[in-house]
């Protein structure tokens, strides 16, 4: 068993929910992230990805001065450093999410992203031939 926190990324790009959406893409694209995680006082908020970016690009009006609070998504899936990669492979698949937020005790504490369960699925795959990890990641990469 893989755990999430032995893969997660520790490094989480956050913003505050009052900020404008401008801010956030600006973060994403200095840190070279697809999500950043929208936290008050230190507790996960939202979430908010370049596919909420896109979605609001292709809405009349754009992105304006849109605040986060008003279009990130409330009360992201999580996981916990404990859960397994696969379990978290199938979660995003089923979900069709690409960033999960690692949280404990209500505190973001890392992201783990499509590409790092890929990786994960992948190694395992080679290490010990383990079918689960061989249907995840060839379910991850059919619905890309």
């Amino acid at each position: 068993m893989a755990r999430i926190g032995d893969v997660m990324t520790l490094r989480v790009v956050a913003v505050r929910p009052r900020e404008t959406v401008q801010v956030a893409i600006a973060r994403m694209l200095e840190e070279n992230v697809g999500s950043v995680a929208v936290c008050e006082d230190g507790r996960l908020v939202g979430i908010f990805t370049e596919r909420d970016v896109l979605r609001l690009a292709g809405q009349e009006g754009g992105i304006g001065e849109a605040l986060l609070e008003d279009v990130m998504t409330r009360r992201p899936v999580t996981v916990t450093p404990e859960d397994d990669v696969v379990d978290a492979a199938r979660l995003m698949g089923e979900r069709r999410i690409r960033h999960l937020p690692v949280v404990q005790d209500g505190n973001v504490c890392g992201v783990i992203g499509i590409r790092d369960v890929l990786r994960t699925l992948v190694e395992r795959l080679w290490r010990e031939h383990d079918p689960a990890a061989h249907d995840r990641a060839r379910e991850l990469l059919r619905r890309g």
